[in-house]
């Protein structure tokens, strides 16, 4: 509902592809804030991602909640891949400190002393640390989500690949979508009949022919970032996403 009403103004159409139902906590948009980035902000509380379809709406949805029909496969379907690996936004850990506010009742060194919180990448053998502040009020189970998020999705964009392919449809026909879920067996880049998400589709017609490039990764690399709740107020707006 609220997805709704922000893309209207612009004659965007909002379309429901399988986003969690969920209630959003701060849903009242903030004064100078875009809609895109109000829009941002509320994907996050609700765990869920924004994409356009080839009709130009605006897609709801969980990471990979449609599937493709047709899997890429190394010596049938990919003409070519392309693929950087690299590990420079990668870190052998992640320590996420924040703050929480006090109240009549609760104040003093236990509310002022950093809470922290931290998780490690066993894929990353150099010492290689990671600190991050958690704005906003910061609570244990927040900055553990936090720390948990930022080693999954960083770890999970390492993978990411881009693949040719002749056509722009599938063997049924559909055009390629982002947010489809598709099996990959590319042995060469490591993925043995893996269930990754195509992220961004590109479709091109020149001298080389029909073309699409897919651009594909794990689930994990296109997690929303954790909802991070700002300091209690006394009058809360809760609305349906």
């Amino acid at each position: 509902l609220i997805a709704s009403a922000l893309a209207r103004p612009f004659g965007v159409n909002v379309v429901d592809a399988g986003a969690p139902a969920a209630a959003v906590i701060e849903a009242q948009p903030e004064h100078g804030e875009t809609v895109v980035d109000c829009l941002n902000r509320l994907l996050g509380q609700a765990q869920a991602l924004a994409y356009d379809d080839e009709r130009g709406r605006l897609v709801l949805g969980r990471p990979g909640s449609m599937k493709a029909a047709t899997a890429l496969v190394l010596g049938e379907n990919i003409l070519s891949c392309d693929t950087e690996r690299s590990v420079r936004e990668r870190f052998s850990s992640y320590l996420v400190t924040g703050q929480r506010p006090g109240t009549d009742d609760d104040f003093g060194e236990a509310t002022i002393a950093a809470i922290r919180q931290s998780t490690g990448d066993a894929g990353v053998t150099r010492y290689r640390p990671h600190t991050i502040q958690q704005s906003g009020t910061a609570t244990t189970d927040s900055c553990k989500s936090r720390c948990e998020f930022e080693a999954r999705q960083r770890a999970a964009k390492t993978l990411e690949t881009t693949y040719t392919v002749q056509g722009w449809r599938q063997g049924n026909g559909e055009l390629w979508k982002p947010n489809q879920a598709v099996v990959v067996y590319d042995p060469l880049n490591g993925f043995d009949n893996e269930t990754l998400v195509i992220a961004e589709v590109t479709y091109s017609q020149d001298n080389n022919g029909t073309l699409t490039e897919i651009r594909v990764g794990p689930a994990d690399a296109y997690l929303p970032e954790p909802f991070r709740p700002k300091a209690k107020k006394k009058v809360s707006e809760e609305a349906d996403f």
